[in-house]
């Protein structure tokens, strides 16, 4: 399995050598476009000592969902320093870098169950420090409940500042890309002649086109997966990206919906 974000030392040496900026020729993610903040709200970036990591995804206004690898990477702290006293997350801009407002995060709720080998409840919960003013560029979004179901080939939304191609350069600019959602049989089927045993859970949903070119990819670890103008998903894993019959593999929000409900109010 590949995370969705990089290993912490891998980002370290390439977000240094790239700076605030990509390349010139970096337009686009795998398969996306470049898009407004103003066009998705909820979008923001994780950043840790001041460089993005992974996305996440603005639930109200003072909680924020994002992937539990993500956080998980308090391992390399000080242990005498809280853990989240590194994180801050940025909403409001379409920069990965610039722009926008930074918010200090107050607390880190990794999802109690997370398996870190098997990527099961890949979900964390951010605690910001202060709440978030709704404008243009900011906005929560709805989370999917009980009664929505989610129908396979329905199009959805993946966003965020990921590689352009796997194991390339980060966009500096927010891409968008539409992926089909794949029912979990068929993304079971792909992923057991990928790794010859099953690794998708009840707590996994897929999607991406069978013929791959449209995917999320390091650096999106922890976004969106939006269908209907719902949140439905959190961008996991998959095997490289945009390959033809390995679909992203997101953490399903449906799944999590009571423990979210119990932890935040929401």
């Amino acid at each position: 399995m590949l995370f969705r974000s990089l290993v912490f030392l891998w980002f370290v040496f390439i977000t240094s050598a790239l700076g605030d900026k990509a390349p010139p020729n970096d337009t686009r993610i795998v398969g996306g476009v470049t898009v407004d903040i103003e066009n998705h709200r909820y979008q923001g970036s994780l950043q840790r000592w001041n460089r993005h990591i992974c996305g996440v995804t603005l639930i109200s206004t003072r909680w924020v969902l994002t992937a539990a690898h993500c956080t998980v990477v308090q391992i390399f702290d000080n242990p005498k320093v809280p853990p989240f006293h590194a994180f801050t997350v940025r909403f409001g801009s379409s920069y990965m870098q610039s722009e926008g407002f930074v918010y200090s995060v107050s607390r880190v709720i990794d999802h109690p169950s997370y398996e870190v080998f098997a990527l099961d409840n890949d979900v964390s919960l951010l605690q910001l420090s202060r709440d978030v003013e709704i404008s243009s560029t900011i906005e929560p979004i709805t989370l999917i409940d009980e009664n929505q179901a989610l129908v396979p080939g329905s199009t959805c939304t993946i966003t965020g500042w990921g590689a352009v191609s796997f194991g390339g350069p980060a966009a500096a600019v927010l891409q968008r890309a539409f992926v089909p959602l794949i029912s979990q049989e068929t993304c079971d089927e792909y992923y057991t002649a990928i790794y010859q045993y099953s690794v998708i859970s009840k707590n996994m949903i897929c999607a991406g086109s069978p013929y791959g070119g449209r995917d999320a990819c390091q650096l999106d670890s922890g976004g969106p997966l939006v269908n209907n103008g719902v949140l439905v998903g959190v961008v996991s894993w998959g095997y490289q990206c945009a390959r033809p019959q390995a679909p992203g593999v997101y953490a399903s929000v449906l799944a999590y919906r009571q423990w979210i409900r119990e932890t935040t109010g929401i």
